[in-house]
């Protein structure tokens, strides 16, 4: 029997005054959900409604969630938003070229990194804690560079710059001692910074979201040909395309992501508001939800928390956020 995804809208988070662009539950259970939008303002939300109501019809604009806090610091769009494991901080970027680390609780920023002649040049697209108790942040820029930041010095310089990129870099994700940069480009880039080794994967198009396995073996790449690949990362070989003629990604940046525990792969599509779902053995498509009338760039996967299923939530273009469950 092939996979599918909670298609219930528990509910709506309408405090925005622009496009979605960015989503991240909280660490620890995913309580909490950040969202950062063109509005120049992340919100932080509760991902589940604190009452039992009924649930809502997935367009409905009567059941909204306000946002607990709301962080206002920003003087252009959020592109990208990554929380830190303690939940105490979190970094965004966007517009910019500062990325900024915030303080939750305070709901101001701790440090702006950047700034300087060795800082970031252009828009910062995405951005990741790595490191030992998260004591790294990870920026990638339209000046095709990625950079590494110390966060235990009060330098503001960048410890490490990675310049191979040919184009924008697009996407970030960090596992271990490896950073994996995906590019306009079209390539996946992973630097072992143990080893100071950097291998490519060559994609057919622009790559504009990255997520790697929970074992580290394979890779999520999102293209501008309107196909979502499993990428093997001993060889480089596409083990499985998602595709159909539902799904259609060729100029936006939209990003992707696994759900239920990697069973499937999520993604919305240009020129509809539809989250469309694929089963990750077959790629075959497995369902198509109708999340918004406007196109979805960006669904997030709560990994741990309500039922079996779990959750997920999705933004875009109508600048609302809606949390799916069973």
């Amino acid at each position: 029997m092939p996979p599918t995804l909670p298609s219930t809208l528990l509910h709506t988070i309408s405090s925005h005054n622009g496009p979605v662009n960015a989503l991240t539950f909280s660490s620890l259970g995913g309580t909490y959900i950040l969202s950062g939008s063109s509005d120049r303002q992340i919100h932080l939300s509760r991902s589940e409604p604190t009452s039992t109501s009924t649930p809502v019809k997935a367009r409905s604009t009567t059941a909204s969630t306000a946002p607990i806090q709301k962080y206002v610091a920003h003087g252009y769009p959020i592109l990208d938003i990554s929380c830190s494991a303690d939940n105490q901080t979190f970094a965004s970027v966007g517009g910019d070229r500062s990325v900024f680390l915030w303080d939750v609780q305070a709901a101001s920023t701790i440090r702006r990194l950047g700034g300087t002649q060795q800082g970031h040049t252009s828009r910062i697209n995405t951005v990741s804690f790595a490191g030992a108790e998260d004591s790294v942040l990870v920026s990638g820029s339209d000046d095709r560079t990625v950079r590494v930041w110390d966060l235990k010095s009060r330098n503001a310089n960048p410890i490490m710059v990675f310049e191979e990129a040919g184009d924008s870099v697009s996407a970030i994700v960090v596992r271990g001692e490896e950073i994996i940069a995906g590019s306009v480009d079209g390539r996946v880039r992973s630097y072992d910074v143990r080893m100071g080794l950097c291998t490519e994967d060559t994609m057919p198009a622009a790559v504009t979201s990255v997520q790697i396995t929970g074992d580290g073996q394979a890779l999520l790449v999102a293209c501008l040909d309107s196909k979502i690949r499993l990428i093997d990362r001993k060889d480089g070989t596409s083990l499985r395309a998602f595709c159909g003629n539902e799904f259609k990604n060729e100029e936006l940046r939209i990003k992707s992501c696994f759900g239920k525990g990697e069973v499937v792969v999520m993604s919305g599509s240009e020129g509809s508001g539809t989250v469309n779902v694929w089963d990750v053995m077959t790629g075959q498509v497995v369902g198509t939800i109708e999340a918004a009338e406007k196109v979805i760039s960006v669904v997030r996967w709560r990994k741990k928390g309500r039922g079996v299923e779990g959750i997920w939530a999705s933004g875009g273009a109508d600048g609302v956020v809606r949390v799916w469950g069973d």
